[in-house]
């Protein structure tokens, strides 16, 4: 079959024009390794007139705003295994709150699925609208995780960073991604890979099947994806001891064996243990040292498998019936590590001993479980499916009316086993009974059956959620300009949306326990298209102007009304240049676990303090309800040019400006908070010494719980429940650049770059607070990422180099402030189309890739490890698992 140069380039030429004033391959270069058949695809989708994500009108790209797309030629080049990785991979997502790998920022908490969503310019990790197919799909109420959809079924995916809810409604207020699947495919495509790094694995496998026919057709396809787990304990900058690196000693004294600790003196326990015949030999002021994260995950082990399928079919010339659909399942593993505390022992312990020789009646031990229980973990997923049915009436004069129903389910579970039994561990440190007793001195003498009752606690955390969803568009030409025709787009939507949220906290005996939410949205929109001048009106200096307006009425049965606009124009002086620019409004409900929290409790946590003399504090963190949230707001406008100076030249610039107020903050999982306390100074999040010891006392007597030893005494505590704190402004500029050339001996060279460039991202805790600049600063958004690719197709061979830029930063959680270096890892891909051998091998590629080609390590950051990701490096900047090796099949029958 053979790769078809001048084919691939009328394709990219096609998305050229599809986008409009937007740039089509941002990304990397969209004609790098089509398939003949690939671009056969894409001829036959063209025919179709294509809604363009940003807009409801047919054929009209989103006039004002800019518009990234990575085509099915960019997803087959990438060696990412998932949807999520896929668009991760832009400059413009940041991983920051919503990942798999790190759950330390603002909505990470919630993550308990350890889930991915979309974070454009790092602005909010639920500020982001995925679609399905242009149409809504069902969240677990947070976000949505792009690894539904199977990537062999993707045509293309479309984003819109810009504000959109006066089109889409609510959450779209950083922009839009749209998950485009593959319609017009003819065949049968199988594909698989496997991948390796050091101490890690992964391998994919799918076959995609599509059927066009006379009257209509229809695709299947199904992916199936099985990663391993990445243990810290392989990572060697993964550590609490950073001296090496010229940081401080991380290490804390939680160990095994542990340390003694009698009126603030400390005694390491030596490694035989310890008991009233040797304790004299203690030395004071010693103590053990060690990882208090030793054994964590920082990758969790994940497999998933995904179906998605559509069809259309003609009832009669001018009415189709069509759908589509999918379904999804995700697994996790966990390892959290060893579970460690510091532990009151009182003398009536049958194993006690006072290294000190006063007649203390309790001593406290820091110690940690290692020797007792096995490494603590949390395992789960979510399993959701969802379909959508219509009908397609195509009306007099180029209008069309469509009108659909989706239903769809989730579930999302969350489950450990092994929790520390306070209660039962408190009995047993008091107990005299050396049968009975808890042994933390070093020898190992506790029973067995002791052990297995005092690891038993249950957190279960199941959220069930359905969605109803009523659709109806209708749109048309409605008057010309010129020659241009003005159109217009008229809908309605209806949500009915109903959530359970479960938890059962505590014995083995503890049923679930669920709360019940419901929510209905009733929306209607209006968008019109005005093309002033154009084609047969269009005058020197004057090619082209497009203005567009829209509107969008969203009335929630909970939360209220809102009501957002959005304006669009784009100039164009000649055929290549075009001026374009954007305002919108728009709009963020709160979701149901933000109102209500996912379970009400206090919870033991260790923070790291730049006031302590050991770099942490031990504090109790609140987590509740909160039920005077209030819904987020955003206003939003873009600039922006696009230049063609030649048709294998394409530059884009795009300006972009978003205010975004009452932003839902939750600070439970942000161990890192103690770093800017006097941000929060008068706002109770953060109180210590007597102030804390009051706060938690009047929460107990409320009946509010603590899970885990809390320290004595208590000296800090974090409410870490949702409140509507945030306030930000962020600005800066997109930019990408497309250059692709042709030669007749040495085959095609193709060259793209894509960028984003924050020159503003200012925060205030609240909106009478002072703005604070956090551009640049750890876990906010960088100034600088970009991509930078280059390929070169000659023949049956395709060879690509990628360049992947993040920017440094500066750590402000120590003093004195830390600069974080660059990360810079590079990437190599090479395909081999195999169709010249004949007989088999037709439509045979095979592929090679390797990842971080120089195995460049995370730059060194100094922080402590955190049971929510990071430590000794920045899990939201940087890719822990190092060089990585791909190797891949496709066939295409």
């Amino acid at each position: 079959m053979g790769i078809n140069m001048k084919k691939n380039a009328s394709s990219l030429k096609r998305r050229r024009l599809l986008a409009g004033a937007a740039i089509a391959a941002l990304a990397a270069p969209g004609s790098a390794y089509a398939q003949e058949a690939n671009a056969e695809d894409a001829a036959a989708q063209a025919e179709d007139v294509i809604t363009v994500t940003g807009s409801r009108i047919r054929g009209v790209a989103p006039v004002g705003s800019p518009l990234i797309q990575l085509g099915r030629d960019e997803i087959e080049q990438s060696s990412a295994v998932t949807t999520d990785r896929l668009i991760r991979e832009i400059p413009q997502v940041f991983d920051l709150g919503v990942s798999e790998n790190s759950r330390a920022q603002a909505g990470g908490n919630s993550n308990i699925t350890y889930g991915n969503s979309v974070n454009l310019r790092g602005i909010g990790p639920y500020a982001t609208l995925i679609l399905v197919n242009s149409h809504r799909a069902l969240t677990n109420t947070r976000s949505l995780d792009p690894s539904i959809m199977p990537t062999l079924a993707l045509e293309r995916v479309e984003v819109v960073a810009d504000g959109a809810s006066a089109i889409y409604g609510s959450d779209a207020i950083a922009g839009v991604v749209n998950l485009i699947p593959r319609t017009s495919f003819d065949g049968l495509e199988v594909m698989g890979r496997y991948s390796v790094a050091d101490n890690f694995d992964e391998y994919q496998v799918g076959a995609v099947f599509g059927k066009t026919f006379e009257r209509g057709r229809f695709m299947v396809a199904y992916e199936h994806v099985d990663r391993s787990n990445l243990s810290g304990d392989d990572r060697d900058f993964f550590r609490a001891d950073q001296r090496e690196d010229g940081g401080p000693d991380y290490r804390t004294n939680q160990c095994a064996p542990g340390t003694i600790i009698v009126d603030g003196e400390t005694y390491a326990i030596p490694a035989g243990g310890v008991t009233p015949a040797n304790a004299g030999s203690l030395q004071p002021g010693t103590q053990n040292l060690c990882n208090s994260q030793l054994g964590q995950d920082l990758f969790p082990e994940t497999s998933y498998d995904s179906v998605y399928g559509n069809f259309a079919l003609d009832l009669t010339g001018n009415l189709t019936f069509f759908g589509d659909g999918y379904y999804s399942k995700r697994d996790f593993r966990r390892f959290s590590g060893y579970q460690n505390a510091t532990l009151t022992v009182p003398d009536t312990n049958a194993f006690f001993v006072d290294p000190s020789a006063s007649g203390a009646t309790s001593v406290q031990v820091a110690y940690n479980f290692m020797n007792d229980f096995p490494k603590a973990q949390t395992a789960g997923g979510t399993e959701s499916w969802q379909t959508v049915n219509g009908l397609r009436l195509a009306l007099p004069n180029e209008w069309q009316i469509e009108a659909s129903v989706g239903y769809g389910k989730s579930e999302d579970v969350s489950n450990s086993f092994d929790g520390l039994n306070n209660g039962a561990l408190t009995a047993a440190l008091a107990s005299s009974d050396p049968a009975a007793a808890f042994d933390p001195f070093g020898l190992n003498r506790t029973s067995q059956s002791v052990l297995s009752g005092l690891n038993d606690q249950i957190f279960l955390a199941p959220t069930l959620n359905e969605l109803l969803l009523y659709m109806a568009n209708v749109d048309g030409p409605i008057f010309s300009i010129g020659g241009n025709e003005a159109r217009l787009a008229i809908g309605f939507e209806r949500q009915e949306i109903d959530s359970s949220l479960g938890v059962a906290r505590g014995a083995p005996t503890t049923p679930l326990r669920f709360r019940d939410f419901s929510r209905n949205v009733n929306s209607g929109y209006a968008e019109i298209f005005l093309p002033i001048v154009g084609g047969a009106n269009a005058s020197q200096g004057l090619e082209r102007l497009e203005l567009t307006a829209a509107v969008r009425y969203d009335d929630y049965s909970d939360v209220g009304d809102t009501l957002n606009p959005k304006f669009g124009v784009v100039y164009a002086p000649t055929d290549s240049l075009a001026f374009r620019g954007s305002f919108g409004t728009s709009f963020r409900a709160p979701i149901f676990g933000s109102i209500y929290g996912n379970s009400n409790a206090m919870f033991v946590q260790r923070y790291q303090d730049p006031t302590s003399p050991t770099g942490s504090t031990i504090g109790l963190a609140r987590s509740g309800p909160n039920l005077d949230l209030a819904p987020e707001e955003a206003t939003t406008w873009t600039a922006g040019a696009d230049w063609s100076p030649a048709d294998n030249l394409t530059f884009a610039l795009t300006y972009f400006n978003v205010k975004y107020e009452g932003q839902v903050q939750n600070y439970l999982p942000d161990l890192a908070i103690l770093g800017r306390e006097e941000a929060f100074e008068g706002t109770g999040i953060i109180l210590r010494d007597q102030a804390a010891r009051d706060q938690v006392q009047e929460f107990l007597d409320e009946g509010i719980p603590i899970f885990g030893v809390a320290p004595d005494p208590i000296t800090l505590f974090v409410d870490g429940r949702n409140y509507n704190l945030g306030v930000s402004k962020t600005a800066g500029f997109d930019f990408q650049g497309v250059y692709d050339i042709d030669t007749d001996s040495m085959g095609s060279f193709d060259f793209s770059l894509n960028g984003t460039w924050l020159t503003k991202y200012e925060v205030a805790i609240t909106d009478q607070a002072e703005l604070i600049d956090r551009l640049d600063t750890i876990f906010n958004p960088l100034d600088f990422k970009a991509r930078a690719a280059a390929t070169w197709s000659y023949g049956a061979s395709t060879a690509r180099i990628q360049v992947n830029y993040v920017g440094g930063y500066d750590n402000d959680f120590v003093t004195p402030v830390q600069h974080v270096g660059a990360y810079k890892p590079v990437d190599l891909t090479w395909r081999y189309d195999l169709s010249g051998v004949g007989g088999l091998a037709e439509g045979l590629i095979f592929g090679f890739d390797v990842r971080n080609v120089f195995d460049e390590d995370p730059p060194y950051v100094n922080i402590a490890p955190a049971g929510n990701g990071s430590g000794g490096y920045d899990a939201t900047t940087t890719n822990p698992v190092g060089r990585t090796f791909s190797f891949s099949l496709r066939k295409r029958f």
